[in-house]
């Protein structure tokens, strides 16, 4: 596979971004003999004959740069703007991704600005990463990037072959229908999504919430303590059928006023008793929708970055917000979701979750004595480590100086890249998926850890597992 490579950062060769792809060429072309890397100088914001023959052989070009106020940096802006403009024919049905190295909440509307960039303009974009610049030098750091570049080199395969990817293990899938009413078009994208994943070997199974008596959460805060809610309900028995030994979910709905109304709103309010921790399991998750009379545009981004927000703080991976205009493009999203599970995708690590889940934490450290299952949870990540300052930061005020800092600060990277040896690990996917959420949940409220004996437990004994827990007490 031909990968076309455009350096777009500012600091061109002192990129840290940069230093990620120079570990994914050593990675695939001289270790795994895989690729034929080209990287090029972007950062001029024109597009030079270099870039046009780079661009115009790739099977793949990856967008390498810079995040700066909360956007792709300005240079890399005009580059988009050429190429849409004056190079559409060359740019058009390529298959195209974006990485950055900044981890952070501005990345995601920089990241938001290139999909809708690389879609309005015939290309073929497939979900870019977003890693914290230190997390490369880390085990799981570098194994999301080897993952995630395998997922894009596969997608962008698939894009070529348009063949049908199967499941490389039997998994199952959730078709989650979130209308207050039954509407034929969400209907027939729930048929066509069953029908393909159930043709790439998933077991499919589809859960309708309005079919369920669920009760609105009143606010009333008993769950806080134990994790049990004070109804007596459909919701636990929902909540485990969706995520019990599930790998992918797809959520179906009608947009109204930036979300997928009251029926689901309801069900995910009362999420509130699995605590502020969120759900520590990998699952793919996809959401479709229609809008309804009302909605406007700026409602789907609205939509788009709740999806990020709250798949950002549990262990998500968001692989596809998408209208449904027919049912033309549901085999290539359900085809999208099939291959991030054949990769091993991870789930996304920057974005909004850090911001989002430090917010959670101060609360939780606010009332850790009513909440001690969020506080140990929080503690047990680090939110409330401090960190020590750093006493190589100093006193920059000329460019000789902003020089020699950032050559100071890339050699970790290149020391990384240069004593590299073999491939990442990969980790064991989703261990727990057989174990009930809600009761390693109300474990952690007491402080408690699931024993073996949970953790081994069949499933058919979990509907129960509260009354079991009580009795290997």
């Amino acid at each position: 596979m031909k990968i076309c490579v455009l350096n777009c950062s500012p600091k061109n060769e002192q990129s840290i971004t940069l230093q990620a792809v120079l570990l994914l060429q050593k990675w695939f072309q001289e270790k795994l003999n895989a690729d034929e890397f080209g990287i090029v100088p972007a950062f001029s914001g024109t597009v030079t004959e270099k870039i046009e023959d780079a661009v115009k052989n790739a099977d793949l070009i990856i967008m390498s740069g810079a995040v700066f106020h909360f956007d792709v940096h300005s240079s890399m802006g005009k580059l988009l703007d050429v190429l849409s403009d004056d190079h559409y024919d060359l740019i058009k049905d390529k298959p195209i991704t974006f990485i950055s190295t900044s981890g952070m909440v501005g990345d995601t509307l920089a990241h938001n600005r290139f999909e809708t960039w690389a879609k309005r303009n015939g290309l073929r974009y497939i979900n870019s990463l977003s890693l914290e610049s230190s997390e490369i030098l880390s085990p799981v750091g570098r194994e999301e990037l080897f993952c995630w570049f395998r997922y894009i080199k596969a997608t962008a395969g698939y894009y070529n072959s348009a063949s049908l990817p199967q499941a490389k293990t039997r998994g199952r899938v959730v078709l989650l229908d979130t209308c207050e009413k039954g509407i034929d078009k969400i209907d027939s994208a729930i048929k066509a999504a069953k029908q393909r994943f159930e043709a790439s070997g998933f077991d499919t199974d589809v859960i309708t919430l309005r079919d369920k008596v669920i009760h609105q959460c009143t606010g009333c805060q008993s769950c806080f303590s134990n994790r049990i809610c004070i109804y007596n309900d459909d919701w636990e028995k929902t909540f485990e059928d969706l995520y019990l030994d599930t790998d992918m979910i797809v959520y179906f709905g009608e947009l109204h006023y930036s979300t997928l109304g009251n029926c689901y709103k309801t069900f995910l309010e009362r999420h509130a008793s699995l605590g502020r921790s969120g759900i520590e399991d990998e699952v793919i998750k996809s959401y479709f929708f229609i809008p309804d009379k009302k909605t406007e545009r700026e409602d789907i981004t609205g939509f788009k970055i709740q999806c990020e927000a709250f798949d950002g703080l549990n262990c998500s991976y968001l692989s596809d917000v998408w209208e449904i205009e027919n049912n033309d493009k549901i085999p290539e999203m359900c085809d999208k979701m099939t291959i991030a599970y054949n990769s091993d995708i991870m789930p996304q690590n920057g974005f909004l979750k850090e911001g989002i889940r430090h917010g959670f934490s101060k609360i939780a450290a606010s009332v850790k004595n009513r909440c001690p299952g969020d506080y140990s949870y929080f503690k047990g990540i680090g939110c409330y480590d401090t960190l020590l300052p750093n006493p190589n930061v100093r006193w920059l005020d000329n460019a000789e100086d902003a020089r020699k800092d950032r050559e100071a600060r890339l050699m970790p990277y290149k020391m990384t890249l240069l004593h590299l040896e073999g491939l990442p690990t990969i980790t064991e996917r989703r261990k727990n998926k057989s174990v009930s959420v809600i009761e390693r949940q109300k474990a952690a409220a007491r402080g408690d850890e699931p024993s073996e004996e949970l953790m081994r437990m069949p499933q058919m004994y979990l509907k129960n597992s509260s009354v079991l827990i009580g009795q290997m007490k």
